[in-house]
């Protein structure tokens, strides 16, 4: 009897576990669709972005309040979140200012001349079915002239809908205020 017992527990742990397949999402540039041409000559910059660990997991992370979460096991980021907000940033970046192009922060540029931007994201809260907002401190320095930049704000957008596609958008929407922010303190 209880090997019986125990064979229809694990079809049923199974059963439940099928019912909820894994949904994968990914952070998109803004404004989505705009083109890519490039002026020459580019200007190279290395991006270093940290996130909080609390969030870069795979899975999404919801605030219910201001201490608490909700981590969503289905509701799955398609590659590291740390690598998506970068790559995001990174293209964000390029699409507002066409003469420069973003590399991961080991380029090495033989005439030192390769722009310094290093995000630190200190918290980034997500409240379903109401915003999403990204707190960052930046660094850029400029080694060509010297000139550094220093910078913190907080970014926000509503979600469009109470869903988790709704999720990525709206941090995809804080991320392009970032890159206005950015690429205002470059010039």
């Amino acid at each position: 009897m209880k090997p019986l017992l125990a064979a229809t527990g694990t079809l049923i742990l199974l059963s439940a576990c099928a019912s909820h397949p894994d949904h994968f999402y990914v952070l998109s540039p803004q404004p989505a669709g705009a083109g890519e041409t490039r002026t020459s000559p580019v200007a190279l910059a290395a991006l270093k972005v940290t996130l909080p660990s609390v969030v870069d997991r795979p899975e999404m992370v919801l605030n219910t309040s201001a201490n608490d979460v909700i981590v969503q096991e289905h509701e799955r980021w398609a590659a590291s979140l740390s690598d998506l907000v970068t790559q995001t940033l990174a293209r964000d970046l390029e699409r507002r200012r066409s003469d420069l192009l973003v590399a991961d922060p080991s380029v090495t540029h033989s005439s030192g001349s390769v722009l310094k931007i290093n995000v630190d994201v200190v918290q980034l809260t997500v409240h379903k079915g109401r915003q999403a907002s990204i707190e960052a401190h930046w660094r850029i320095l400029d080694p060509r002239t010297g000139k550094e930049s220093v910078g913190s704000d907080v970014f926000t957008a509503p979600l469009a809908q109470n869903d988790y596609a709704a999720v990525a958008q709206a941090l995809s929407q804080c991320l392009a205020q970032l890159a206005d922010r950015l690429v205002a303190a470059l010039t």
